[in-house]
């Protein structure tokens, strides 16, 4: 019986859906993305006839828990925390700005967490994790009852310290409970415990809120998987590109905040892999938004802290990726100065696009694709979605008259704003952190990335673009490539490198490693399938900003200071200057254990170049050319590995259309990218 790994991955538009057998052969859908999320899984399920006694796996990458962080959809959230620091959440917050030069910029927004629902207790643990006054139970009592007056549910508890000595936390916990049974409680020390009480309070209150958020949807899912007859494990991607179980989801559910963006970032690396890249910048853009991801030598870069919403960090690991507003569905706007915007605000699937004739009257990206004739209007999934040029017309008409232009210089207008949008998105994760993009290929993937891949390359003076297979589901391929991760971290070791306990560290290190490793044993992962790493977490005295260096088990003073000199050349590599003989300090320990998973492997295929294939051709408006150029219109399942040709042409498929401009050299590699050369060169 063939069976099959499945990977979904719901985006603001629509719902992806791929099945791969052990040969690597890929069945893909594409549905519109229902408001309630999971019910679009069911729906692409049913148009793929898909029967789950078949299927080996199952992983899901989501963006439900981003979309509740940034439109606030979440429930009313307390914090308990120690008598004094309420201010944490305002006045310690860091005083940064997204722009430092908007003089108008109030940000970052009010914490989630309103001033009345911060209450406080009389309790002191130091960071030495000495307890110097226990947890005043009296007064303990007392916020337990007002807590359950108010009928708040929803409540973390973050005291001051508590990630080197949980004890006071844990027994507030107790106490919540026993005069509020119904509360949802959760504390800082269980949740993330790090040094940095803004970022582990943000965590804390962030998982919390978004635990009824995600159980029902999880719950949801699990059992509509169950009633098609799916009896295996329902995995979801989290925001550092691993897998977990649906279970450890529901627990802490801000680690999956980032989770189709890390299936994307995941796939990127791989189709750049199998072109011959191992410096690859990935450009997702979907509906909504572009999410740009980076791979260095072969790794996907990650980071230890980061924010859906700027000042509310998450410091949990995540794949490093820059998001901006620009997507198929993003609006064309007037600023209140006259100037033409793109985005951030969407349509999404309902009403959608005008040119989707559902109700939109919108101008977005896609109106403008369709009234240049990128789009055809039989072309959207294969026939499936019809395209209307009137409305689209008219809905970029209303660009032109505050242009004083006409439609197709208007819409070539909004494609150039959105481009410079996904352009400045390109530099802040490459030229910003040090890193030239004249050094990288891109991948141009997600429903809108190869419309734009190439007029962005050429921006940016990237040489080469390359174009997966079926770019429209390649988050969805994502999530079939990820591994089942375990991160746990400590911030008991703060301090200068040399006068680190070594012992104590190795403990550590040890149990860690060990915890890791039972969580691994109890998904049924082998140990010969099980890989643990460790790291430091280091910085310069006086610098917050830490570097994990990767250590091997059993620290010595000799290896310590080899990775005292390693992080310094990570310091140097990052920022381009370093700061000589100054203290390296550690700031905490990390373990990460993957458990190996059995994944989809693009295929190579053998097969010659067979007789050139037809075109058609239509009129197309090329923005470098400065007017309307008939165009051959190709394809994509048609062309053979080693098929050539040269722009200007489009590459027509189900989930996407690939344009290749005047100039630009197109080829289709072995494992059927299209890979396209900005240089000139080429055929």
């Amino acid at each position: 019986m063939t069976e099959f790994r499945v990977g979904v991955d719901i985006g603001g538009t629509f719902t992806d859906w791929v099945m791969a057998d052990r040969a690597g052969n890929v069945q893909v859908v594409k549905t519109p993305t229902t408001p309630d999320g999971f019910s679009g899984v069911f729906d692409a399920m049913d148009e793929a006839g898909a029967n789950g006694q078949k299927f080996r796996s199952f992983a899901h990458g989501t963006t439900l828990g981003t979309n509740a962080l940034i439109e606030r959809r979440l429930p009313r959230v307390t914090m308990v925390t120690t008598e004094g620091i309420t201010a944490v959440l305002t006045q310690a917050a860091r005083g940064a700005k997204e722009d430092i030069w908007d003089i108008y910029d109030e940000s970052p927004r009010p914490s989630i967490v309103r001033p009345r629902d911060r209450l406080e207790v009389a309790e002191r643990t130091l960071s030495s994790g000495v307890v110097r006054h226990p947890l005043d139970e009296t007064e303990a009592r007392r916020v337990a009852r007002i807590l359950r007056g108010r009928g708040t549910r929803t409540i973390a508890v973050c005291f001051l310290h508590s990630y080197t000595n949980g004890r006071n936390e844990a027994r507030m916990k107790e106490i919540i409970l026993e005069e509020y049974p119904e509360a949802l409680v959760r504390t800082s020390h269980e949740t993330i415990p790090r040094i940095l009480e803004y970022e582990r309070f943000t965590t804390t209150i962030l998982n919390v809120a978004l635990i009824p958020v995600m159980i029902d949807y999880l719950e949801a899912l699990e059992q509509g998987l169950r009633k098609r007859d799916y009896v295996g494990d329902v995995l979801i991607v989290q925001s550092a590109g691993g897998l977990m179980g649906v279970k450890a989801a529901a627990e802490i559910p801000v680690r999956t905040a980032n989770s189709g963006p890390a299936a994307g970032a995941i796939a990127a690396q791989e189709f750049g892999a199998v072109a011959g890249f191992d410096n690859v910048i990935g450009l997702d853009i979907g509906g909504t938004s572009t999410d740009v991801s980076v791979t260095l030598e072969g790794q996907v870069r990650t980071t230890g802290t980061w924010e859906v919403e700027w000042g509310h960090p998450i410091m949990f690991p995540a794949v490093d990726i820059i998001t901006v507003g620009a997507g198929g569905g993003s609006v064309a706007w007037f600023d209140p100065g006259g100037k033409l915007r793109s985005g951030p605000h969407s349509v999404g699937a309902f009403p959608g696009p005008a040119c989707y004739a559902k109700g939109g009257d919108q101008p977005t990206n896609t109106d403008a694709h369709v009234v240049l004739g990128n789009l055809r209007p039989g072309a959207m999934l294969g026939g499936a979605m019809e395209l209307s040029p009137q409305l689209a017309e008219q809905a970029i008409a209303k660009i032109g008259h505050t242009l004083g232009s006409d439609a197709v210089s208007a819409a070539a207008a909004v494609i150039a704003i959105a481009e410079a949008n996904m352009a400045n998105a390109i530099r802040l994760a490459t030229l910003r952190r040090g890193l030239d993009p004249q050094d990288f290929a891109l991948v141009a993937f997600g429903g809108a990335g190869p419309l734009h891949g190439a007029m962005v390359a050429a921006e940016l003076t990237i040489p080469r673009v390359v174009v997966p297979p079926n770019p429209g589901l390649t988050s969805a391929l994502g999530c079939l490539l990820a591994d089942i991760r375990h991160d746990l971290g400590a911030s008991m070791f703060y301090g200068e490198a040399a006068a680190v306990d070594l012992d104590a560290m190795n403990d550590r290190f040890d149990e860690m490693d060990a915890a890791v490793r039972a969580s691994l044993d109890q998904e049924g992962i082998p140990a010969e399938r099980q890989s643990v790493v460790r790291t430091i977490d280091m910085c310069y005295a006086g610098q917050w900003r830490v570097f994990p260096i990767p250590v091997e088990p059993g620290m010595t003073p000799e290896s310590l200071a080899g990775t005292v000199e390693s992080f310094r050349k990570a310091y140097l590599r990052r920022f381009t200057f370093d700061l000589g003989e100054r203290e390296v300090e550690v700031h905490g320990i990390n373990v990460t254990g993957a458990g190996i998973t059995d994944k989809y492997r693009p295929q190579r295929v053998t097969a010659p170049l067979a007789a050139q294939p037809t075109h058609g051709v239509r009129p197309v408006y090329w923005r470098e050319a400065g007017g309307w150029i008939d165009t051959p219109i190709w394809s994509r399942p048609a062309l053979p590995v080693g098929f050539r040709t040269r722009g200007p042409a489009v590459v027509e498929q189900m989930d996407s259309t690939t344009l290749v401009p005047p100039g630009v050299a197109l080829e289709v590699d072995p494992y059927l990218n299209l890979v396209l050369d900005t240089t000139g060169g080429g055929p």
